[in-house]
Formats: structure tokens, sequence, C-alpha cells
């Protein structure tokens, strides 16, 4: 059976489940799809970066901190970027960035507590 590289466009033969006439043109499709993932993400990836520095910065070597959404919004946080959500057992909302969560606390602070190391 004739079938067309996904790649290249070449015809060619092979298994039924058989997509590319050749590994390197696997190989550049592959690459070709892992690159267009790379820049969809990497805005995003960036301002998740940038939230984990300013919580670092304002942390320090604390485990456990309240405050003031204004000082995070100065520090241009970007409130709507994470990278999951946590219940805890009284159904309260944590947001977490890596190895950091916060909670609002209030209206103006936010609780904010760093993931212990191993």
């Amino acid at each position: 059976m004739k079938k067309h590289c996904l790649q290249c466009g070449v015809e060619f033969s092979g298994r039924a489940d058989k997509r590319f006439c050749s590994i390197f043109c696997k190989n550049q499709h592959h690459f070709k799809n892992r690159q267009t993932t790379k820049d969809d993400v990497k805005e995003i990836d960036s301002y998740l970066h940038r939230n984990r520095e300013i919580l670092i910065t304002l942390m320090g070597n604390s485990i456990k901190e309240t405050i003031d959404k204004s000082i995070l919004t100065r520090a241009k946080f970007r409130w709507e970027y994470m990278t999951g959500i946590y219940w805890n057992k009284e159904g309260k909302m944590y947001r977490i960035v890596y190895d950091f969560a916060w909670m609002d606390f209030s209206d103006q602070r936010v609780l904010i507590v760093r993931k212990k190391n191993k």
C-alpha cells in the first residue's frame, strides 16, 4: 500500500502504521512540533518564573508569610498565572506556583507558604 510521508509528502511503501519515509523526516516532523510548543508556552513560562522570583524575594528564608496584595501587584506579580490549585481540608483554595502557594487571607492580604525541602 502506497502512502505519503507526513513531513515531505514523498510517496513510500511499508508497514500499515508507518507515517514517514525516513528517520530523518520523522525527526524533522517531531522537532518542528516540539519547537511550536516551546514557542507557544515561552511567554507563559516567563510569567510563572517571574512570579516565583517575586515570591522568593519577598519571602526570604521564611516558610510562611502574610503580605499585602498591593506589594505583589507593584512587583508586577501576575495573579492569573499559576501551576496548580490545591484545596485544603477546610475548603480553602491555594494557588500554586512551583514550590510556593498563596491563599487570599483577606481582601488586602494573602498568605504565602513555601513547600519544605525534603
